[in-house]
């Protein structure tokens, strides 16, 4: 809920004033694994209105099963997820198809529709969920592509294109619809260090312009520090992957946590051993 202002010669209401913004995802004590195995450990966490929160941590931490759990793909084991102020639990499937509408998704390597134009896989949310005459449509699209600086490739085709050009293709879906949550996994995945810090300032530039919240999972460092409100770090432990750290890019560069240390500078020694446990080398070959 956006705060409200007075107008001239009118005091903001008592309400507007002390009435705080809801967070517009929240887990609460959320454990999540795959039959016996834990992946996610008592993980509570929200994001912020308007803020975008990068969630970083070695491989297989779970980071993209945070978005399925979001996105109501599947469920957690214990805890809650709320979504924009609603639980999911018991979510009907009519109720949950809603929900996502208010969301964009850009998938790892952008997941384009490769027998689809760059026009069309842009109007394809729009031609799903939207029913708007055909110059409407176009519009938009277009609007979109001009966003991410890709107008003029609007009839190509996904193979007509570059990675870096095919990811932003794919970013001008994800918001086709105005979502108030875009979830990104892994979208600086195989770019080269141009495509790279043009989406990461596309990624930033849309979500104020948006005015949505932003969730990404990602490795990379540097480029998140630079676009990121806050960020969570995730670390792997015997019964699942645990919060280690929270904080502005700056309070983690000023942690003393030996996981998060390992992390941002990439160790090879810390926390996360070289060498994965195995008889000393001495049983093995005498």
């Amino acid at each position: 809920m956006s705060l409200t202002t007075g107008t001239a010669g009118n005091a903001p209401s008592s309400q507007s004033i002390s009435q705080p913004e809801q967070a517009c995802m929240v887990f609460d004590g959320v454990r999540f694994g795959y039959g016996p195995r834990t992946i996610i450990a008592d993980l509570t966490l929200s994001v912020r209105p308007r803020e975008v929160l990068a969630i970083m941590g070695g491989s297989g931490v779970g980071k993209t099963t945070l978005l399925r759990l979001i996105a109501g793909l599947v469920k957690p084991q214990a805890g809650g997820v709320s979504v924009f102020g609603e639980s999911l639990a018991g979510y009907r499937a009519d109720r949950l198809y809603a929900m996502r509408r208010r969301m964009g998704l850009l998938f790892q390597f952008g997941a384009l529709f490769t027998d689809l134009s760059c026009f069309e896989n842009v109007a394809f949310p729009l031609r799903e969920h939207a029913n708007l005459p055909e110059s409407m449509l176009r519009d938009v699209v277009l609007l979109k592509l001009e966003a991410v600086g890709l107008r003029g490739a609007a009839d190509l085709m996904p193979s007509e294109i570059s990675g870096g050009m095919a990811r932003r293709v794919a970013l001008a879906r994800a918001i086709a619809l105005d979502p108030e949550l875009i979830l990104y996994d892994e979208p600086f995945a195989g770019l080269d260090p141009i495509s790279l810090g043009v989406t990461a300032r596309l990624i930033r530039r849309l979500n104020d312009a948006l005015g949505a919240s932003s969730v990404i999972v990602t490795h990379d460092v540097e480029e998140t520090f630079e676009i990121a409100d806050r960020i969570a770090v995730l670390a792997p432990s015997s019964d699942g992957a645990r919060l280690v750290a929270l904080g502005t890019p700056q309070d983690l560069l000023a942690s003393t946590d030996p996981y998060v240390q390992q992390f941002l500078e990439g160790r090879e020694n810390g926390p996360v051993q070289f060498h994965y446990p195995a008889p000393s080398l001495s049983e093995t070959f005498l």
